[in-house]
C-alpha cells in the first residue's frame, strides 16, 4: 500500500510538472512573438532583443530540469502504470491533455523561430551591407582627399605671387 501511494505522489508530481511545462512554453512563445515583433520593425532594439534572449535561455534551461525530472519520475512508476493503469486513469488523462497542449505550443515555437531565423538573417544581411558600404565609400574619400593632397603644389597654385 505504501509503495502505491508514493507511486500516486510520483505521477501527481508528473502531472505538475507538465503544467509547469505548459507555462514555460507559454512564456517562450511569448517571448518569441516579442522577438518577432522587434525583427519587424525598421531599427533592431537591440538591447530589448537580447533581454528577451535570456529570458529564453532561463525558460529552456528550466525545461531542461524538468524534463528530467518527470523522466527520472516515470521510470520509477513506469512499470505501475503499465501494469496497473485503472488508479492513475484521471492523471494520465489530465497528463494526455497536456502533453498535447504542449506539443501544440512547442510546434508553435519552432515555426515562429524559424520565421524569426529568417528575418535575422536578413537583418544582419542589411546591416553588413551598411557597414560595408560605409567602409567603401571613407576609403573611397580617404583616397580622393589623400590624392588630391599630394597632387597640390605650391607652384601651381592658382594665387601663386610671382612679384616676389
Amino acid at each position: 500500500m505504501a509503495a502505491e501511494n508514493q507511486n500516486s505522489v510520483y505521477v501527481n508530481m508528473m502531472v505538475d510538472a507538465m503544467k509547469r511545462k505548459e507555462v514555460l512554453l507559454s512564456e517562450l512563445l511569448s517571448f518569441t512573438e516579442e522577438q518577432e515583433e522587434l525583427l519587424k520593425q525598421d531599427e533592431l532594439d537591440a538591447d530589448r532583443f537580447n533581454e528577451t534572449l535570456e529570458l529564453k535561455g532561463t525558460r529552456i534551461d528550466e525545461l531542461g530540469t524538468i524534463d528530467e525530472g518527470f523522466d527520472a519520475m516515470f521510470k520509477m512508476v513506469e512499470r505501475e502504470i503499465i501494469n496497473d493503469p485503472a488508479p492513475y486513469k484521471d492523471e494520465i488523462q489530465t497528463m494526455q491533455t497536456l502533453i498535447g497542449r504542449v506539443s501544440e505550443l512547442g510546434m508553435k515555437i519552432q515555426a515562429l523561430e524559424r520565421q524569426n531565423s529568417e528575418r535575422f538573417k536578413k537583418y544582419l544581411a542589411r546591416e553588413r551591407k551598411i557597414i560595408h558600404d560605409y567602409r567603401l565609400n571613407s576609403k573611397t574619400a580617404s583616397g580622393y582627399y589623400q590624392n588630391m593632397a599630394n597632387t597640390h603644389k605650391a607652384e601651381q597654385s592658382y594665387f601663386f605671387n610671382e612679384k616676389k
